[in-house]
């Protein structure tokens, strides 16, 4: 059959069905629609809308018939189009929703309105019923549920809210690629095998800790959709069998622990690779980003938990009047950001402000509201795992750096152990238990003191000598909302003093920043400065 390229338009479209017929039978390629596809076959008594797609052709409607002839009509070149766009779509999702979308697309339209909308739906209830699945189409996907948990459990009327980031974590979870067979299924397929299967995955990929959360995210999620939705979820008449999913592995204490001297080190290193490529790496004019190294050195000079250090916001960090002394500053957490959803304020010394006042200017996006904004617009504070990540990326422990022989760890060569941004957290717990303030790292750690019933009726005085010499005793509960800030400012100033001058030293020091390379960094951050 012969065919011709056209570009179908509205008018040459009123022309051809002056006379359809007279020129045999032929095809015209539709120009308009490029790589669409889209064809007007002539053949017999009949002028068809055709669409072609991998290697099937489906006719879409007609143009034109022959009098007496019955067929659906599409009589525009514009609905042709959209037509074959859907159905290109549909047959990519399911090639088995195309006849019966047509079927209703000609079938459902009232007064002339036809809708594809409508008849998508109408089609997929027509499939899941040939299948036997009306009840899945109509369930709630897992990634409904989980949406739907985040959604509701962060409110903050919720009997037991969770944090945001906590959300975040879940969502992260549940994105991990093992996930990705059953994110978007009905949760009235998904089974205990599947579960079980990932669970073991996740294992096997990432350890304990990844696999004990991504049980958890299964028996949170669809135990909480249970609980609340059972009916708009189509869990009705299902039973629990998340209940029974367990991860029985053992999570050991870690006890990695970085000296004072490992974080100075740390610090110089980030300090240089400011400016410099990470060895063997290419790309990128940095090893890390400005904005991620100050949320290093932040982390590491007030020893927060991660999630709960980046998650301050900038107008929260004021200067502390109430001080006396000059230079002081005070970050304020806002409640229901720390871990036990209390309001905390930590005082920020002096010598400490200005190294951070130094690193966080760089990464400031004007009109953020963040403290340590992301690179990927001002509303969005900074990833939790990127001061982690550039931690991995010095030790050859990141993605890129897997399996390659070549990759240098330059953490163990500086004679560092491999350590996280929340180990930390040990080392000022015994830095301050050595030089005699035990209580000092309760308070700066947003930890409880168990005080005991006695002490309750302390005097400030009176709590700040006992609190000195006594080991305090983490608790489940919050006592009070005591800040205990005199307490939290000496054991703050005798700690950062003590990460800078480690950092002060390594940045006079000859450090390695490759196999067989040793550098100054105050002297490559001056060379920079010149």
């Amino acid at each position: 059959m012969a065919s011709y390229p056209a570009a179908i338009t509205t008018a040459w479209l009123k022309t051809f069905l002056a006379d359809p017929f007279t020129a045999g039978d032929r095809i015209y390629s539709d120009t308009i629609s490029e790589r669409k596809a889209l064809e007007l076959r002539v053949q017999g008594k009949r002028a068809a809308w055709v669409g072609r797609y991998r290697g099937t052709t489906t006719t879409l409607g007609y143009a034109v018939v022959a009098k007496g002839i019955v067929e659906r009509r599409i009589v525009t070149p514009q609905e042709a189009r959209s037509l074959n766009e859907t159905v290109r779509d549909l047959k990519d999702r399911d090639p088995e929703l195309v006849k019966p979308f047509l079927d209703n697309y000609f079938g459902l339209s009232a007064d002339g309105i036809r809708s594809q909308r409508k008849a998508i739906e109408a089609a997929e209830k027509a499939v899941a019923r040939a299948r036997g699945e009306e009840a899945h189409a109509q369930a709630w996907t897992f990634r409904q549920a989980v949406e739907n948990w985040i959604e509701k459990r962060t409110k903050a009327d919720n009997k037991k809210p969770i944090k945001d980031t906590y959300g975040a974590e879940v969502r992260m979870v549940v994105g991990r690629a093992e996930f990705a067979s059953v994110i978007d299924l009905p949760i009235t397929k998904l089974t205990s095998r599947m579960a079980e299967d990932i669970r073991d995955d996740v294992l096997e990929n990432s350890g304990v800790s990844m696999a004990k959360k991504a049980v958890g995210a299964f028996r949170k999620v669809l135990g909480y959709t249970y609980q609340h939705h059972k009916g708009q979820s189509g869990l009705e008449d299902h039973q629990p069998w998340w209940l029974m999913l367990t991860e029985d592995s053992v999570i050991h204490a870690r006890d990695r622990q970085p000296s004072i001297d490992d974080i100075g080190k740390v610090l110089a290193l980030g300090e240089y690779f400011l400016h410099h490529r990470l060895p063997g790496r290419t790309g990128v004019q940095h090893g890390v980003r400005d904005n991620v190294f100050s949320a290093f050195v932040w982390i590491v000079i007030t020893s927060q938990r991660v999630a709960s250090a980046l998650s301050l916001q900038f107008e929260d960090v004021q200067p502390w009047t109430a001080k006396g002394e000059e230079g002081w500053f005070q970050a304020m957490w806002r409640d229901g950001v720390m871990k036990n959803r209390k309001r905390f304020v930590l005082p920020i010394p002096p010598k400490a402000a200005d190294v951070l006042t130094l690193f966080m200017l760089p990464s400031k996006h004007i009109g953020s509201k963040w403290a340590f904004p992301s690179e990927d617009g001002n509303d969005k504070q900074i990833d939790r795992n990127a001061p982690r990540l550039f931690l991995q990326r010095l030790a050859a422990r990141d993605d890129r750096a897997k399996g390659d022989e070549n990759a240098i760890d330059l953490l163990a060569l500086n004679g560092i152990g491999y350590w996280s941004p929340h180990d930390v957290r040990r080392t000022l717990t015994n830095a301050m238990e050595a030089w005699g303030i035990p209580g000092g790292a309760s308070v700066v750690l947003s930890h409880t003191i168990d005080l005991g019933e006695p002490d309750k009726k302390m005097t400030d005085a009176q709590f700040e000598v006992w609190a000195r010499n006594r080991v305090a005793k983490i608790t489940g509960e919050s006592y009070g909302d005591i800040q205990h800030l005199k307490l939290k400012g000496e054991a703050m100033l005798m700690w950062s003093d003590a990460v800078i001058g480690a950092w002060e030293k390594w940045r006079g020091t000859p450090i390695y920043v490759d196999k067989d390379k040793q550098v100054i960094v105050a002297d490559e951050v001056a060379k920079k400065a010149a």
